[in-house]
């Protein structure tokens, strides 16, 4: 029983006192970011650099198909690729948070909300959080879809 457990210094025995289910943080001004993992416990998160050379060669256009593939999960960003073949689409759908699109190959038609664009590669589209959209590819693309999450 841990409330019962001695703690023994030069002087005194003093009963220990019982630790709180999660630690307090202690990062203390360094350069990381504090956080709490899975059992609740402070841990500093370090700075770091990630990346991904060549995005479009993470992923191969499939015939009459859509496939995605998530290729970065960081703090506060998700970016996930997709490849469509010739007039396939997303339907009408929400994001919780705002998301850029950008065409990394091929030609797009994006809709969001009353407004509707084309792209081609190099081009993006930012939608603001719980604005309707659709996607359809006008001819074979890819297009990395990047969602920006600021909850925690």
């Amino acid at each position: 029983m841990a409330d019962e457990t001695t703690q023994t210094t030069s002087e005194t025995k003093q009963p220990a006192q019982p630790q709180p289910a999660r630690h307090q943080c202690k990062c203390g001004g360094g350069h990381g970011t504090c956080r709490r993992d899975a059992e609740g416990h402070a841990i500093t998160v370090e700075p770091h650099l990630g990346y991904v050379a060549d995005l479009a060669s993470l992923i191969d256009i499939q015939e009459e198909a859509t496939v995605s593939r998530t290729v970065l999960r960081e703090d506060g960003l998700r970016a996930v690729l997709f490849a469509f073949d010739k007039d396939q689409a997303l339907s009408e759908h929400t994001a919780a948070m705002p998301v850029t699109i950008q065409v990394l190959e091929g030609r797009l038609r994006i809709g969001g909300g009353e407004r509707e664009v084309e792209l081609t590669a190099g081009g993006i589209v930012y939608l603001s959080a719980r604005l309707p959209h659709t996607v359809y590819a006008l001819e074979p693309s890819k297009m990395l879809l990047q969602m920006f999450d600021n909850r925690g």
